[in-house]
C-alpha cells in the first residue's frame, strides 16, 4: 500500500505532547531538560494544576491518543485557545464519534474523564506554562515544517518520513493509509508516534538553531554522546551483521525491556539506527548514513 504524507505543523500538538510528557515523564531521562525541565515547569504552575497532573499519571498514558485525535479534526488550525473552546463544546457522542473514527479502544469512563479532568488540566496548562513558552519553539517548527514540504517534491514518502524521523521506516504491507508529519519541540530528541485505524501521527522532534557557529550542533554532541557506551556499541556491532528484532536484541545483550529501549532511543536520536515500524518496532538495523554523517558533521565543525 503507498503512503500519503501530509505536514503538518501546529503549536496544538506541543500543547498535548508537552503535557503528556510532564503527567507521565515516560523517557524523561532521554528527552533533553529532563528532570531539571519539571522543576522550570512546576515553579510556574497553581497548586490546582500539579495536583490534576498527579490524578491523571494513574491512568494509562495511551488516553492522551484521544486528544491528538481530537487535535487532527481540530476546526482551527493554530490558535490554542480556540481549540481548548472546541473541546469543551464537544459532547459524549462527539468524543466516541472520534473514537471509533480513529479505531481507540476507550469507554464512557474514559471520555468522562476527558471532560471533566483532561480538559480543565490543559487550560490550566496552557495558561500557567505553555502560552509563555511560545515564543520559544514555534518559528523553529515553522521553519522546519516549510523544510519538509519543499522536500516533499524531492523524495518518495518514505524517504521523507525517514529524514523526518531520523530512520524510521514504515511497513506499506499493513493497513497504514495517511502519514502526519508534524514537528515537536518539548520531546526532543524523541519521536512520538500515535497509531490509528486508518491512519498514523508521527510527532518528531527538531532544535533550535544554535545561538553562536562556535556552539556544537545538538545533533553533532548526541552523535559522540551515543557512542560513549560499551553496549551501545555492542548494539551497533550486533545489528551491523543483519537487521535483528527487539527480543533479539535484548536476549543477545542480556538487556532488560527498559534498558533496551533507552539505549535504542539514543542510538535512535543520534542517526545510527534504522527501526521498521507498523504498529510497533519489528526489526532494528544499522544506518550506514549515519556513521558517514559523524565524520562530516565532526569535520564541518571543527574545520568551518
Amino acid at each position: 500500500m503507498s503512503l500519503h504524507v501530509r505536514i503538518d505543523c501546529s503549536p496544538i500538538y506541543e500543547l498535548i505532547g508537552s503535557y503528556m510528557l510532564y503527567v507521565h515523564r515516560k523517557w524523561i531521562r532521554n528527552v533533553e531538560g529532563g528532570p531539571n525541565w519539571i522543576q522550570q515547569v512546576e515553579a510556574q504552575l497553581s497548586t490546582d494544576a500539579i495536583e490534576q497532573s498527579t490524578l491523571l499519571r494513574k491512568y494509562s498514558m495511551n488516553e492522551f491518543d484521544i486528544l491528538f485525535a481530537a487535535a487532527l479534526e481540530r476546526e482551527h488550525p493554530h490558535d490554542i485557545p480556540l481549540f481548548l473552546t472546541q473541546l469543551g463544546r464537544m459532547s459524549s457522542d462527539d468524543w466516541l464519534h472520534i473514537i471509533q473514527l480513529y479505531g481507540l479502544p476507550y469507554d464512557q469512563a474514559c471520555i468522562d474523564r476527558i471532560r471533566q479532568v483532561y480538559i480543565p488540566a490543559l487550560i490550566l496548562w496552557h495558561d500557567h506554562y505553555l502560552k509563555w513558552s511560545v515564543p520559544l519553539w514555534e518559528p523553529a517548527l515553522i521553519a522546519d515544517a516549510n523544510e519538509k514540504r519543499r522536500l516533499m517534491s524531492k523524495m518518495n514518502p518514505a524517504e521523507l518520513i525517514e529524514i523526518a524521523t531520523n530512520g524510521v521506516v514504515l511497513d506499506t504491507d499493513g493497513e497504514i493509509q495517511e502519514v502526519v508529519l508534524a514537528p515537536m519541540w518539548h520531546y526532543r530528541p524523541i519521536n512520538n508516534t500515535c497509531t490509528f485505524k486508518h491512519s498514523t501521527l508521527m510527532l518528531y522532534s527538531i532544535d533550535l538553531p544554535e545561538d553562536t557557529e562556535d556552539t556544537p550542533p545538538q545533533s553533532l554532541k548526541r552523535m559522540i554522546s551515543a557512542l560513549a557506551d560499551d553496549t551501545r556499541l555492542r548494539i551497533l556491532r550486533m545489528i551491523a551483521v543483519n537487521p535483528v528484532t527487539f527480543a533479539e536484541l535484548s536476549e543477545h545483550l542480556n538487556l532488560g525491556k527498559n534498558a533496551a529501549q533507552h539505549h535504542l532511543a539514543v542510538l535512535r536520536s543520534a542517526g545510527y539506527i534504522r527501526t521498521y515500524w507498523s504498529g510497533k518496532v519489528e526489526q532494528i538495523a544499522l544506518r550506514q548514513e549515519g556513521l558517514a554523517d559523524l565524520s562530516v558533521f565532526l569535520e564541518d565543525y571543527v574545520q568551518p
